[in-house]
């Protein structure tokens, strides 16, 4: 009798404890939309993403943009990207603390790419580069990058972040479109 009294006072304390924990996660803000300034106001190429928190620790989001000069950029009129993000916290005096804000701080994430590729020729007429564009080509490829994440008191954030990845269909007389990169300033609302 003692022993199942005993069993029963754990599994019930361990339910209370984690029923707690997982309401203390429900109460945060779990969505995040975010406008890429880098990429718009440098590539002339808008960019916008949706985050959403799977855990303290993970979120998953995708992002979305068009590019309006694809000559004087990198080439793509179109990518989107999704992506898989994992943070390592807020580290502050080189230790582990406990998160005060999730999804915060230095991360790591590993993407997707699928976007259409503008391939351009230039030649030099009356010393002047003169570009034609050859063809478009769809791209598809896998990527790493890295970055840091800021959230405000008032859940506004902001964030740095760079990468590349490898495009799987390209052109192969056209080395540039083997490759695709992925960098950005952002700001965004966690809501």
């Amino acid at each position: 009798m003692r022993k199942l009294t005993t069993v029963l006072s754990v599994f019930l304390l361990t339910s209370l404890f984690c029923l707690n924990a997982q309401e203390d996660l429900e109460l945060r803000h779990r969505h995040e939309l975010k406008l890429n300034l880098g990429s718009s106001v440098f590539l002339a190429f808008p960019e916008v993403s949706y985050e959403y928190l799977l855990s303290e620790d993970m979120t998953v989001g995708a992002a979305m943009g068009f590019g309006f000069d694809t000559e004087d950029s990198d080439g793509y009129s179109f990518k989107a990207t999704p992506f898989l993000r994992w943070f390592f916290g807020d580290w502050s005096w080189f230790r582990r603390r406990e998160m005060e804000h999730p999804a915060t701080g230095f991360f790591l994430e590993a993407n997707g790419a699928v976007g259409s590729y503008d391939i351009y020729s230039y030649d030099y007429i009356d010393y002047k580069s003169v570009y034609t564009k050859e063809k478009s080509l769809v791209t598809g490829g896998m990527g790493f990058a890295f970055g840091w994440k800021y959230l405000s008191k008032n859940n506004w954030t902001a964030e740095l972040f760079s990468g590349a990845g490898r495009n799987f269909n390209y052109d192969k007389d056209y080395d540039e479109s083997k490759i695709y990169f992925r960098m950005g300033i952002s700001i965004g609302k966690r809501f």
